[in-house]
């Protein structure tokens, strides 16, 4: 079943909507280069801590507490035992050993797909086409079939279990405490099948005694797994299991915490299997130089919006004639690319310019480069008027 919606937007609403989206895009733009000024500082500082830390750290026995070291950057390798075993509280299902338990609930109900096609028009004008589509499927959110563009004869019930993560309240690690919650940041996760017998304790814990049955390791509540109706829930388990762990931090009496540097930076270390010091810096370093490259990708990418949607404006005035509009378009597109890749370059590089100024400097030139090329052997082929 699918219904269609059409609108029609004349050429002047669509100048109206580009000059608001060029609003958009500047504000865009604004906060893209605060984004990438901001990150090359933090990476920077984070570089220097790891720098800092390696020097200091000091590697010692995790079966005892060394009081000369209190306040100081420790590291250590150890076994990991949970204090207790977690279990989820609403369904009562444990597991011993875990430092976490996630519980992953799925309902069969109705969900609206909307795709939306947009069709130029002679004269400007634009007509936008929405189909909206209806299938049966299992979903982990609630669906409100409520504010369906169609609604269904039958609605899709409450969404009475979420799904939810527990964590132990702490775990041994020789002669020291972490907190399961920060533990499990580094934990693998392991299926928990459900057994008959579980899944008819947690079935009378959550309310519905002998509703729950097994089901092919799920606990799932429904007449028939193989043609699941609207409303048959599917609730399974997983593990969060760390059998080794290591860690760099303060030591602060029995637990370990973040160690501030002389940057005032918060230096915390913390990964799964027995790992040396030097090795869990090497890791924190790379670590960091890919979040740095993370960001400063998406800063880029946020440049590009902002400068396509500034220019926009210039390709819906094209758009009188659709043919127009999109070889506009297609330049706009372009000269946005460009100067995203130069303005991006420029603030990497002022940032850098202070503490790497060789980086600083490269940078500057390549985005000069990119500028030079642009228009002695790119704005000819890429100027409408001239195709």
């Amino acid at each position: 079943m699918a219904i269609i919606e059409r609108t029609s937007t004349s050429w002047f609403s669509r100048i109206g909507g580009a000059l608001t989206g060029a609003l958009f895009g500047l504000a865009l733009l604004i906060g893209a280069i605060v984004l990438l000024f901001w990150n090359e500082g933090r990476s920077v500082a984070t570089y220097q801590s790891l720098q800092e830390g390696l020097a200091a750290v000091v590697s010692t026995d995790a079966a005892k507490v060394d009081p000369a070291l209190e306040g100081k950057l420790i590291h250590i390798q150890s076994r990991v035992i949970p204090n207790a075993d977690v279990a989820d509280p609403e369904t009562g299902i444990t597991g011993p050993g875990a430092v976490g338990m996630v519980r992953h609930v799925e309902m069969y109900q109705w969900v609206e797909t909307e795709s939306t096609k947009t069709e130029k028009k002679l004269g400007g004008g634009e007509e936008e086409v929405k189909t909206y589509s209806y299938e049966k499927e299992w979903s982990d959110v609630a669906v409100a079939s409520s504010q369906f563009k169609q609604p269904q004869e039958e609605a899709n019930p409450e969404f009475w279990l979420p799904s939810s993560t527990t964590y132990v309240d702490a775990a041994r690690l020789g002669a020291f405490n972490l907190s399961g919650q920060k533990l499990a940041g580094v934990a693998t996760s392991k299926p928990h099948p459900i057994s008959a017998d579980e899944a008819n304790a947690a079935s009378e814990s959550l309310g519905y005694p002998g509703e729950g049955r097994a089901v092919n390791g799920a606990l799932y509540f429904g007449e028939n797994e193989s043609a699941p109706e609207i409303g048959d829930t599917k609730i399974t388990f997983e593990e969060m299991i760390l059998p080794e762990a290591s860690v760099v931090g303060m030591q602060n009496g029995t637990s370990i915490s973040e160690y501030t540097t002389k940057n005032q930076n918060s230096l915390f270390l913390l990964d799964a299997g027995l790992k040396s010091a030097k090795v869990m810096f090497a890791r924190g370093e790379d670590d960091n130089a890919t979040l740095t490259w993370v960001i400063r990708a998406g800063g880029i990418v946020a440049l590009f919006v902002g400068f396509i949607l500034i220019f926009r404006i210039l390709s819906v005035l094209g758009d009188v004639i659709p043919f127009v509009g999109s070889l506009v378009g297609f330049a706009t597109g372009l000269v946005s690319f460009v100067l995203a890749l130069v303005v991006g370059g420029i603030v990497i590089a002022i940032g850098w310019f202070f503490v790497r100024p060789m980086l600083s400097a490269g940078l500057l030139i390549g985005a000069g480069a990119i500028v030079f090329a642009y228009f002695k052997y790119g704005r000819k082929k890429t100027d409408p008027l001239t195709v």
